[in-house]
Formats: structure tokens, sequence, C-alpha cells
């Protein structure tokens, strides 16, 4: 299946269905698609077959009608956040030679085109930008094939079906929430989008919509449970990603939603879908990230984790690697043990940041960690932990005791630095490249 085709057996679904919900906006499938069509027949007045489109806009209901409108008309759409800058939006289209950009001024032509090119399953839709661990942003292709293919896999392993009404919180610039958006799309079920960023709006929509699944990262399920007094037994699906979810919280996530099955996955813009666990794998093998998602290959090669895939995207075929170092259990568990990108090179040693944050997280008075290199003119790095603490009466000297008890010296952290909360990204993710532009 094409992904613009996603609505061509509108005619399976019932047209008045509700579709999408955002706020006050709420489109049945047969309003979608008829707003798409028209908004496609005027693009294509801009857009020829293989031209790649810049699209900076707020409101994700136009996001998602120029994506299908794009897409329609042989486009492959990049979606950046509102908040870039004209600076970075030129940089990119210079660079990724990106054919037009499509922002709040836009201009759509008062002509029209008559018919629409052929699509193919190895055309490109979708640029995907990717930080990576520089802070330069590069972009990954997918083509339709690579996505659309692995929707009646998450259909079954994640249990959604068209009956489910789907709640996203955050941009679709995070391809999870495209990706989680699409798929339900592609069942013939309701997506509903939070309108606000304050969690109590989002437990109001939850229940004045009915909400049966819900995708979100695991910081936003932790904002989440703060400010639910009662059960929510109308969920039956949860899903998460972008981050490692704690115990704690699937502990929780299983007392709020009693009748919901709960996933986390494990993913790359590059890979797919790589791996997944249920509830009870969280509860029981807290530290991995599941066992291969259905039709994935894993192996480790170098203390890499190398997939082998349908859902890799183009340039990354047959096999292919982000750099995440790993290790598979007897049991086929896969475990993250860092990026080796990420390594911090301190004098030679090469430390690996999440294994430290893990020590740390064991400290009395410590709520939440960061950790990671910072420049040092003699070793070349210097471990930097930036630390959310638990107990007020918590000083770094009681930090750098514990640390010389735990770990060997160049893991233990050089400098510590107390914030009063994670920084995240628009996708929900630990900003750690804001972390350190702020000791510049």
């Amino acid at each position: 299946m094409l992904i613009h085709q996603i609505f061509d057996h509108i005619q399976d679904f019932d047209t008045n269905k509700k579709c999408l919900i955002y706020g006050k906006i709420q489109l049945t499938y047969g309003e979608f698609i008829q707003n798409v069509d028209e908004l496609a027949y005027q693009l294509g007045t801009h857009i020829k077959k293989g031209d790649k489109i810049l699209v900076k806009l707020v409101n994700p209901v136009s996001q998602l009608l120029y994506f299908f409108g794009i897409l329609k008309v042989g486009g492959a759409c990049v979606f950046i956040d509102s908040s870039t800058s004209e600076e970075v939006c030129i940089e990119l289209m210079e660079r990724h030679n990106i054919n037009l950009y499509i922002d709040e001024n836009f201009q759509l032509s008062t002509e029209v085109v008559s018919e629409f090119p052929k699509i193919n399953q190895e055309d490109l839709f979708l640029g995907a930008l990717s930080s990576g661990s520089t802070g330069t942003p590069k972009l990954i292709w997918r083509d339709h094939q690579s996505w659309s293919r692995g929707f009646p896999i998450q259909s079954k392993t994640f249990t959604i079906s068209g009956l489910d009404t789907l709640y996203l919180v955050s941009s679709l610039v995070y391809t999870a929430n495209l990706n989680a958006c699409l798929h339900v799309f592609s069942e013939g079920g309701t997506v509903v989008m939070a309108s606000h960023s304050l969690p109590r709006t989002w437990l109001k929509d939850m229940m004045n919509h009915d909400i049966s699944a819900i995708f979100m990262v695991p910081a936003n399920y932790r904002i989440l449970l703060k400010v639910m007094k009662s059960s929510l037994p109308q969920v039956t699906s949860i899903v998460t990603a972008g981050a490692k979810i704690d115990q704690e919280t699937v502990q929780k996530l299983v007392e709020k939603f009693p009748q919901a099955k709960i996933y986390e996955y494990y993913g790359a813009s590059e890979l797919g879908h790589v791996s997944y666990s249920t509830a009870e794998d969280l509860l029981l093998n807290p530290e991995s990230v599941g066992k291969a998602f259905p039709g994935v290959i894993l192996t480790i090669e170098d203390d890499c984790i190398w997939a082998q895939s349908p859902y890799l995207a183009p340039d990354y075929r047959p096999k292919a690697t982000v750099g995440d170092l790993g290790r598979i259990d007897a049991d086929g568990y896969l475990y993250l043990l860092g990026r080796k990108q990420g390594l911090i090179n301190a004098g030679g040693i090469k430390v690996i940041p999440e294994q430290v944050e893990k020590v740390l997280l064991q400290c009395p008075g410590i709520a939440d960690v960061v950790v990671g290199g910072i420049d040092d003119s003699i070793r070349g790095q210097k471990v930097c932990a930036w630390i959310v603490k638990k107990s007020k009466t918590l000083m770094s000297g009681d930090i750098i005791e514990f640390c010389r008890r735990k770990m060997r010296p160049h893991y233990c952290p050089s400098k510590i630095i107390f914030i009063d909360e994670i920084p995240l990204n628009k996708s929900g993710k630990i900003d750690r490249m804001g972390l350190k532009r702020q000791l510049q």
C-alpha cells in the first residue's frame, strides 16, 4: 500500500466517522479526503513528482492535509518544527536540495492540475530530520513500502484496530507520532491530538473522546500519571517509545490503566521498529528493550546492534546499524548499552554515559540524571553529570563519595551540575546538546 492510498479504501469506512480531532476541529473521513483532494489539485501546479518539500506549519490538521496532498502529487514531505529559524530552514533546503518551502505565508496557486502522477512503492514520501549525536541535522529518506509494510504488524503487535481512538501528544515532526497517526488511519480509526501542553487537558480529552489507545514518550506518561486521581478502564492499548521507560512508571501505568496492554518499542528513523516489550517483559526485564520486532533479524557485531528487516529506510538496506551498543541474552532479549558515537573518551578510557546514569540513579537523594562528555584540555573529555535532586540536602560531595565507592575513577563525574529538571526537545527526548550548550 502507498501511504497516500490509506484513504483509497474510504468506501470501506463510514465516511461520516470522525477521522481527526484537534481541539474544536473535527474532520470526518469524507471531509478529510475531500480537503486533501482539493489541496492536491492546487499543489500539483507547484510540485512535480520527486520534489522534496519543507513544511513548517503549526496546526497538525494543516500539517496532515498538506502531507497527504504532497504525497498525492508525488512529492516527499519534510516536517520541521514551527520554532525553527528561517536561517536553519534555508540552510536545510540548500544542503538537501529541497525544492519548495511551505509555511504559514505560503500562497496556493489558483490553477489546478488535471491528473496526478503514478506513484510506486519505491518512491520517497518522507524525509525524517535527525540530529544524531552531533546536533548537525541530517535527513533520512523513507519510501512508501518501508512504513506501509509495518502497519499490519503494528496492528497485531500493539492490539490496534479500526475501532480504536488514539491519543497523541506533541508534534507530528516527531516521526514516531506521525507513524502512529498514519497507522490508525490505515485501520479506519480515529486520531485525537492534544491541543494543549497541560496534562489535565489530556485527561479531559481522554474522557470526552473515549480514548482507547495512547502513544507517548515516557516523559509524557510520567507527567500524565502525576495528575491522574482515578483509573481509565476504557484504554486498551498503551505504546511508548523514544526513550527507555522506567519500571516505576510501568507499574503505575498498570495500576491506572487496568484494561490496557502496555508496550514499549525501540526503533530509529533509519531502521524503523527494531524490538518491543510487553508490560510483563518490562517488569521482569526492566533493563531490556525486548525481543526483535516481528520480521526483524538482530545481530551484534563489534558490540553494535545490527538490524535486517523490511522496515529499513532505502539507504540502509539490507542491513544497518545506527551505532547503538548492545547485547542479546540467551532468551533473545536485547539490551542497549549506549551510543557508540556518544562514548566519552576520558584520557583514553571509553565511558558509556548510560551506564554511569544507571549507577547514579542508585544514589540516595538523586531524582534524575543525565551524563555526557564535555571538553577537557588535558584528558580530551571529562564526565559531566546534570542532576535533579530528590533531597534538598544532597551535595556534590555526597555524590562524589558515592561514585568513588561504586565506580572506577575514570567513570566518576568530574563535574556535577544541579538542575531543576531534565530539559526535553520537541520530541520529548532528553536535550543533551542543549545541556552542553549551556556550558558555553
